[in-house]
């Protein structure tokens, strides 16, 4: 179901030179004007189009949203491009927390 964003991205990566989809990031991190920290979650949303597959559930596209954020900034950008990694503690988290968020965030919109 990922195919599109995947396909997006790799496009984008290829040609971001031409694209211009990211911000600058500020100037202790900053490389150059276009790097992929400083992608919108706007763009994420239009990437994912769960909304889309699923137009009845504004929760599970919010979510999904975020997931390929933290996909993008927190494990690639941030976790290992940025710090060298953040190891197997923050990997293994993510089995003991699984569906909190979830759950919570159902509960709000209830």
């Amino acid at each position: 179901a990922g195919e599109a964003a995947v396909a997006d991205l790799a496009f984008a990566a290829k040609h971001a030179g031409v694209i211009q989809m990211a911000d600058i990031l500020p100037a202790r991190r900053a490389r150059g004007p276009n790097e992929p920290g400083g992608i919108k979650f706007g763009h994420f949303a239009d990437m994912v189009q769960t909304d889309r597959k699923y137009p009845n559930d504004p929760v599970r596209a919010s979510l999904e949203v975020v997931g390929a954020g933290t996909m993008l900034f927190d494990q690639i950008w941030l976790g290992s491009y940025m710090s060298g990694g953040v190891g197997f503690t923050q990997y293994a988290t993510a089995a003991y927390t699984d569906n909190i968020l979830d759950d919570y965030t159902y509960y709000g919109m209830d």
